[in-house]
């Protein structure tokens, strides 16, 4: 089950950093997602880093990328409206769960695999449900653009999907 899990993890991450790249996209959100590939594959294969250091790295992104979700003033006092599309709030929320992976085994001596206790998979399934309705959301509207934010949301759902399998197999058994 966490071979497949993990594979479906890194599966997700790599298409959501295609997405990303698929498109100009500003220098910060295209090294969350090289983070986020590298912290999907140091779970399932190595764990050099500290599951710590990706929480806070993880964390980190989501917070910074959520940050720039909000409604700004220009040069001239202006005010710019945040922006009014639900795809950047799925993409900052998707790393602060993902980040919630790293945390719970850190904090409990639980096994790396374990990704997270009840809470972590609540979060995890209810980010999934949004990216579904995302989907679905892109999906019904016309235009190539609406595609690519159809596939990222899809992406980093079956990622998230991954990351709470293990927990919900672990709470039904």
């Amino acid at each position: 089950m966490n071979e497949f899990a993990h594979g479906a993890m890194i599966v997700g991450a790599l298409a959501g950093a295609g997405c990303a790249a698929s498109v100009r996209r500003a220098a910060p959100e295209l090294a969350a997602s090289v983070v986020m590939v590298v912290a999907m594959c140091d779970m399932a294969f190595t764990r050099l880093v500290p599951p710590l250091a990706w929480t806070i790295a993880l964390v980190g992104i989501g917070v910074v990328l959520g940050a720039r979700l909000r409604a700004g003033r220009g040069a001239n006092g202006a005010r710019i409206p945040a922006s009014g599309h639900p795809r950047p709030l799925h993409r900052a929320l998707a790393f602060i769960v993902g980040g919630w992976a790293f945390a719970v085994p850190a904090a409990t001596g639980a096994a790396p695999h374990a990704h997270g206790g009840g809470a972590f998979v609540a979060a995890a399934l209810a980010m999934t449900v949004f990216g579904g309705w995302l989907v679905v959301r892109e999906l019904r509207t016309d235009g190539r653009r609406r595609l690519r934010h159809a596939a990222e949301a899809a992406s980093t759902s079956l990622m998230l999907a991954a990351m709470a399998a293990p927990g919900v197999v672990a709470t039904l058994a």
